[in-house]
């Protein structure tokens, strides 16, 4: 999310972050976000009997920031019908996230530990992949946009490949958002297309 505000404030992407929502009260992003100046939203997810009241809720107290994409930088939840419908409609961009695994190999948490070799005891990777894809109503699912290796030596300890992971996540997401603002990227019938650039 920082990354975002960070390229957006400098005028390296062309997209301006209207509001930060979490659903979790203590998020550090919020404090984050707050002292670049950027609005903040709590709609704490304890208080509603469904996901998709709670997303219900989440869009109306966006309405008065009129978002036309949903990126879900951090936030650990999957998205329902109702949130997917509303950034997938006519004018709007649709919602982006950023998985540290290849999405076709592991989904879900933990996508390090899976490059590791740690989650389901499974095999150490040569490689692993930061990609940044459009959400669907699955977990880690949707249509990828970028894939970017990233080297799993054989010395690296867990934290040395999350920070290099974490370096090449702060790159490659702003500049996905970026394409898919300017409609250099963009879903449709659930494939990713792309505008040919002069």
């Amino acid at each position: 999310m920082e990354a975002i505000c960070a390229a957006a404030s400098a005028g390296l992407v062309g997209v301006r972050v209207v509001a930060v929502v979490s659903d979790e009260p203590d998020a550090s992003g919020l404090a984050r976000a707050a002292r670049r100046g950027i609005p903040t939203l709590v709609v704490d997810r304890r208080k509603f009997a469904s996901r998709g009241d709670h997303e219900r809720a989440i869009l109306e107290a966006l309405e008065p920031y009129a978002p036309r994409m949903a990126v879900l930088a951090g936030y650990m939840r999957i998205i329902t019908p109702v949130l997917l419908a509303h950034f997938g409609g006519e004018g709007r961009l649709g919602v982006v996230n950023v998985h540290p695994a290849d999405t076709r190999a592991y989904q879900g948490v933990h996508g390090y530990e899976f490059a590791f070799g740690l989650t389901n005891q499974g095999e150490r990777l040569a490689e692993t992949f930061i990609t940044v894809h459009f959400v669907d109503e699955g977990m880690d699912t949707g249509p990828v946009i970028a894939r970017v290796p990233v080297v799993v030596h054989p010395d690296d300890t867990l934290d040395e490949l999350k920070e290099r992971g974490l370096a090449v996540e702060h790159q490659l997401l702003p500049r996905m958002v970026d394409r898919v603002a300017r409609g250099i990227v963009r879903l449709e019938n659930n494939q990713v297309l792309l505008r040919k650039q002069p």
